[in-house]
């Protein structure tokens, strides 16, 4: 219910690399605009199908896109135990490796999540506390380069 338009056009404009917020909510995207937003073509192609329009409007990129809102995926909610019990499930079963986490509300949402359910994941050893080492290679397990190894 935290979710508004504005945070919708924030994460389309993201998404599809075009600034949203410079266009009126209700003109309809001409055929060069359409073309020349460089981003996902999938979120485009929803939305004109879904719309009906072959040049939809901004409004109906924040209604039928889902882009922003927590309409297009599994939604785990409920206070931080349910939301890591729900989590957990997914990873010891096998169901996924790990998760891309979304806010369904900004700002806060991210912060709300190292908060709350990241340390109660901790808790159950599914999340870790630390990482190997200070670096991603480190993190990645991979070696570290010698030098000049690139010229072999």
């Amino acid at each position: 219910s935290l979710s508004r338009p504005v945070d919708s056009m924030a994460l389309l404009s993201e998404a599809l690399n075009y600034d949203f917020g410079s266009k009126p909510v209700d003109e309809p995207f001409s055929d060069e605009e359409l073309q020349s937003i460089s981003g996902l073509r999938a979120i485009i192609d929803r939305v004109v199908d879904a719309s009906g329009k072959a040049n939809p409007t901004l409004g109906d990129f924040v209604t039928f896109s889902k882009r922003g809102t927590i309409r297009d995926f599994p939604v785990f909610n409920g206070t931080p135990t349910d939301i890591a019990d729900e989590m957990e499930d997914w990873f010891r079963s096998a169901a996924c490796d790990g998760f891309v986490v979304a806010a369904p509300y900004v700002p806060g949402g991210y912060e709300d999540v190292g908060r709350l359910v990241v340390p109660e994941l901790q808790k159950r050893g599914v999340f870790r506390k630390q990482y190997a080492g200070p670096t991603l290679r480190e993190n990645l397990g991979l070696e570290r380069p010698h030098p000049f190894d690139w010229r072999h």
